[in-house]
């Protein structure tokens, strides 16, 4: 198995969320599999149809897209569980985990590439290594690109207060749904929806951006608690601000 997924940094194994929550569940599976970062639009494009990433090749075939990738690892390491067993628990695992790749992620994202003060400190500290030219280049290029895409979302016409509450209101939906823990549904071991809510809370400490979002989360024991169980699970290190913890 070859994982194609953009890099990481600062203990965050990508910088991609959807890139991390197939690579956890490949850890917690306990695959053989080999990691190539992608960094240039042209390298995704000879890799993933859709020009996005992460990308799982199996015996020459390759699957786009996260959740559909961990359909396939499910199938092909069904005593790893990745999934619970009782269907009515399933339904509610997959519920979680389209909440966070579906909803979630665009709060996210909204801070990373559409509200400007987050955006500038996040992009600097994504292009901080690269050469000046580069950095101009990618300024007039890919912001333009990732607002579009934020617009045709739908993300990206909210207002900065409407997000802030949007996150909110998630963040008291994972602690309601971590009573009982430790995992999700009260559960010993991480399932897929602990995995997607995971990859997008270490996000918040990339390079010491998004600092208000890491404030939030960690003001929520709960929540730090979860995250340092499924990263340990997965027997990836913990970013960070969540070892301060």
């Amino acid at each position: 198995m070859i994982l194609y997924q953009f890099p990481g940094g600062d203990r965050v194994g990508s910088i991609s969320a959807p890139c991390l929550k197939v690579e956890m569940a490949l850890r917690l599976v306990g695959a053989d599999y080999e990691t190539r970062l992608l960094r240039k639009r042209g390298e995704v494009r000879r890799v993933s149809r859709t020009g996005r990433l992460p990308v799982l090749e199996i015996d020459g075939e390759r699957v786009v897209d996260s959740v559909a990738i961990l359909d396939r690892l499910e199938k092909a390491f069904p005593e790893a569980r990745l999934s619970p067993r009782d269907p009515q628990r399933r339904v509610r695992d997959r519920l979680w985990e389209h909440f966070a790749t579906d909803s979630m992620y665009w709060c996210g994202y909204y801070l990373r590439w559409v509200r400007p003060d987050t955006r500038d400190g996040f992009f600097d500290a994504l292009f901080r290594n690269a050469p000046a030219t580069m950095r101009w280049v990618a300024r007039r290029l890919v912001i333009p690109q990732q607002l579009r895409r934020a617009m045709v979302h739908g993300s990206g016409g909210k207002s900065a207060e409407a997000v802030d509450a949007e996150l909110d209101r998630s963040l008291d939906m994972i602690e309601t749904g971590l009573e009982g823990g430790p995992f999700l549904q009260g559960r010993e071991r991480p399932a897929r929806g602990d995995l997607a809510l995971t990859s997008l809370l270490v996000q918040a400490g990339f390079r010491e951006t998004l600092i208000e979002l890491r404030d939030r989360i960690l003001a929520r024991p709960a929540l730090v608690a979860h995250a340092g169980r499924v990263l340990d699970a997965c027997t990836m290190k913990r970013t960070r601000w969540l070892e301060r913890c």
